[in-house]
């Protein structure tokens, strides 16, 4: 989001690279996903962009759009120490906007603060998840408007929604966003005692947002944002190795090399998150998240559908909600000959959101006895 968290997230990644955990002489492979679960809010923001290759968050990755339409240049970083961290209550300038995310349904907050460099434009983004991440902006120059992110990822929310946001100045009263299927009106909004608005744009995901256009009380044209130049996503393109699966619910499974092997689920042809990175693969070897831990389950959702990984000895998975009511799926083997790991997808109509509403999720073996469970609270 901004080179200090760039240099921060590099940092945090490096070390990780190096504390991987490596494949002991006898099995020469294991099963590493990377987790999207709930972490804790140190943990979300690295694993946020530690899955960045597999379920790109675009909105954060992507180089900034200004008001003379310049593409910024992503260069490599090898930071030393970690930067200072502005998103504490003692850097902050004014009131702190918090409103609903639309592509989560949770909230995002948005305040200013004041750092060594000047001043910013700092969020927190609540995960439905569980997880919790923030970061700040780069520091403000003399412009009218600058956008500062969105609430964009790959594969697309499944509210079908994305938020932009940004900084608005003094003589800002109308944000508009230009897409490729006509202009949507956004909001600005002026929290007590900070020294700029904040704009918002909510748009639906499958449109291309092109530039951003502000205007003053009367109507009259303040500025226009050229939108930044889109990151290439290979995902979004890749072509799969071997055989697709077809899953439960019609959902499909393919293993795809970007250049890491990377398990996607698709829908009608359209990816659906979250993805997994499979990395080596061994016989009896456990799952293990990011930093090395053994796992039981890599679990996603969209919409109806729920699915995942899981480890080998689990042949049935279940998921109880609050009221005891339940839901299983059968797990199969992968076709890709990679040991470690076995599919397993279905569907539930008990819940719009069960992150919201809380659940268990339970792996069984061949003879429906328990193996482990996971509990997930309401988030």
């Amino acid at each position: 989001m901004t080179d200090e968290l760039e240099s921060y997230l590099r940092t945090k990644l490096g070390r990780a690279a190096e504390r991987a955990p490596k494949a002991p002489p006898r099995f020469p492979a294991e099963v590493v996903s990377r987790s999207n679960r709930r972490r804790t809010a140190r943990n979300a923001l690295v694993a946020g962009v530690c899955v960045a290759a597999i379920a790109l968050p675009a909105g954060l990755m992507a180089a900034y759009g200004t008001e003379r339409g310049d593409v910024a240049t992503i260069v490599p970083i090898t930071p030393t120490v970690p930067p200072k961290d502005y998103t504490g209550d003692e850097y902050r300038i004014g009131e702190v906007l918090t409103i609903d995310n639309p592509s989560q349904k949770r909230p995002i907050s948005l305040w200013y603060a004041r750092t060594d460099n000047g001043t910013v434009l700092c969020e927190r983004v609540h995960n439905r998840t569980g997880s919790l991440s923030a970061g700040c902006g780069r520091p403000l120059g003399a412009e009218e408007a600058t956008e500062q992110g969105s609430t964009e990822t790959f594969p697309a929310p499944a509210t079908g929604l994305v938020m932009y946001f940004g900084t608005a100045g003094d003589r800002v009263a109308r944000v508009t966003a230009l897409t490729d299927a006509g202009k949507v009106n956004g909001t600005v909004l002026q929290p007590e005692d900070t020294p700029q608005g904040i704009w918002t744009v909510t748009v639906p995901s499958d449109r291309t947002v092109t530039a951003f256009e502000f205007a003053g009380r009367e109507g009259e044209a303040i500025t226009r944002i050229e939108r930044q130049q889109r990151l290439v996503i290979p995902e979004a393109d890749a072509q799969p190795l071997g055989p697709t699966v077809e899953m439960p619910g019609k959902l499909v499974a393919g293993l795809y090399e970007t250049p890491g092997k990377t398990l996607i689920w698709k829908l009608n042809g359209q990816a659906v998150g979250p993805m997994h990175m499979i990395e080596r693969g061994g016989p009896g070897e456990p799952l293990i998240d990011m930093d090395g831990k053994p796992m039981k389950v890599e679990l996603g959702d969209h919409e109806e559908h729920w699915f995942g990984i899981t480890s080998t000895e689990t042949v049935r998975v279940g998921l109880v909600f609050k009221d005891g009511t339940t839901v299983k799926a059968g797990t199969r083997p992968n076709p890709w000959k990679i040991d470690g790991f076995r599919l397993f997808a279905g569907t539930q109509r008990h819940s719009d959101d069960m992150y919201r509403d809380g659940f268990r999720i339970i792996g069984y073996d061949k003879d429906g006895a328990e193996l482990w469970h996971e509990d997930h609270g309401a988030s």
